[in-house]
Order: structure tokens, then C-alpha cells, then sequence
């Protein structure tokens, strides 16, 4: 059995490693160096007070994934203590059952890390089952939504001041991300920060509101990715929860 500094490098050495991984499998942007070793600390600490208080090992989890993925937003925070506990578990998981059958612990660890980079692969080379955009997420001050996205081939709208293309949500988003904005469907009164644009679609000619988030991802091939959108709110006819995003916005 492993003890003493032993166990302590070896679990902020697989702490290190669910990180990324849970990073990847949330389809986050790997942390950097500083970043990734902060949050391996208390990650890796927690896990060693585990050999005296049971669950202890689960609690600096959420702090490490903080520390290392903050920067992404709270939504992303959030689906990364997921994806990463799930990896942990895989990572520890295989660990202990190699020891089980006879493995020499540091043998142990690296038929572990064998397997994270496997599925690290697996994920880099899957012909995706991410072949389109699934999701996209908004970010406006210190509010995160995701929705459900879907590429619309018939949204050309492009903002003709800032030639941005502009990405259709729903009412009920656009309510999320400004709750104080009880009226942004009345065109009269909206939002600081919002003007008119003039669209027309199949049904004819519209005004839409139209707002610039602080930030936007899509989420492309299961790889999240930043871009410029501009985002328009559709008026209560529209009784979908998709986002529709531009032809555009993928090809730039």
C-alpha cells in the first residue's frame, strides 16, 4: 500500500489528471499551468483526509474545480464538478481494481493514467457525435444560461451597424439573463443596451430587440468555442426553446 507522501502525491497526481479530463468531457478549454495546480491542491488534500474521514475526499472538489475553471463561467463550473467527479470515480475506480488483482500500486496508477489518456483520445478522435451545434451559452454580467441550440440554414440576419451575425433566443432566455426586464417583449420599453433591428422572415417584416452579450459560446463537435455574436429576442409567436444560430457564426 502506498502511505505517508506517497498517497499524497499520488492523489494530487489523479486529481490533476480528473481535472482535465473532466475539463474535456465538459467541452472546456484545458486550464493553464497556474490554474490546473491550485486546483489540484485542495483537490488532492480532501482525497487525503479520506483515509480518516470518509466523504472528506469529495469536499475540495468543487473548490478545485473553481479554482481551475472560474474563468469559463458558473455554468461551466458547474458541468465541470460533474464531469469531473465522474472522472475521478473512472480514475480511482480502475486504480483500486488493478490493486485488487494484484498490481503493485505505482503499476496501479499508471494502468489508471493509461486509461484517462484512452479516453482522452476517444474523445479528441470520436467522429463525433457532436457533428453540429448542440448548445450555446450566454453570459451577461455575472448571469450564465445555456439552451439548446440548433443551426438554421434560413438566419441570414446580420447587424448592419457591426455586420456581427445575430443569433435568435427565446422570450423566456432573454428573461433569464435581464429578470429585471419585465417588459423586453414590449417593444416601447427595454433593457439599457438594447436597440431595434429590422428583420424579415417568412412571416414578413419585424422589429426585433436586440442586445451584445458580454460573451457567447457554441458548442461545435463537443469542443466549446468563443464567438462574436449578436443576439436578438423573438417575439412571444416563437414558442420554441432553441436558440437558432447563424450559418455564419460556424463558418467564422
Amino acid at each position: 500500500m502506498l502511505h505517508g507522501e506517497r498517497y499524497l502525491f499520488c492523489n494530487l497526481l489523479l486529481c490533476g489528471c480528473a481535472l482535465l479530463l473532466g475539463g474535456k468531457l465538459a467541452g472546456v478549454d484545458a486550464p493553464g499551468f497556474r490554474r490546473l495546480v491550485w486546483g489540484t491542491i485542495p483537490a488532492g488534500l480532501s482525497a487525503f483526509a479520506g483515509m480518516l474521514i470518509p466523504l472528506a475526499g469529495l469536499a475540495g472538489l468543487p473548490v478545485g474545480v473553481w479554482l481551475c475553471y472560474r474563468p469559463e463561467g458558473r455554468a461551466a463550473v458547474r458541468r465541470c464538478v460533474v464531469t469531473t467527479l465522474c472522472a475521478s470515480l473512472l480514475l480511482g475506480g480502475a486504480m483500486t481494481a488493478l490493486m485488487n488483482r494484484g498490481a503493485h500500486p505505482w503499476a496501479a496508477m499508471a494502468g489508471s493514467l493509461a486509461l484517462e489518456g484512452l479516453v482522452y483520445l476517444l474523445i479528441r478522435l470520436l467522429p463525433a457525435v457532436l457533428k453540429e451545434v448542440r448548445h450555446v451559452e450566454l453570459q451577461v454580467g455575472e448571469r450564465n444560461i445555456m439552451l439548446p441550440a440548433m443551426v438554421d440554414t434560413g438566419n441570414l440576419i446580420r447587424d448592419p451597424i457591426t455586420s456581427l451575425p445575430v443569433l435568435v433566443i427565446p422570450l423566456k432566455a432573454a428573461h433569464a439573463l435581464y429578470p429585471d426586464a419585465v417588459m423586453i417583449d414590449a417593444l416601447r420599453v427595454m433593457p439599457r443596451g438594447f436597440r431595434l433591428l429590422h428583420v424579415r422572415t417568412a412571416a414578413g417584416h419585424n422589429l426585433l430587440p436586440l442586445f451584445r452579450p458580454d460573451r457567447c459560446w457554441l458548442y461545435v463537435d463537443g469542443i466549446r468555442r468563443e464567438v462574436r455574436l449578436l443576439a436578438a429576442v423573438a417575439g412571444k409567436e416563437y414558442k420554441g426553446t432553441q436558440a437558432l444560430v447563424p450559418l455564419a457564426a460556424i463558418r467564422e
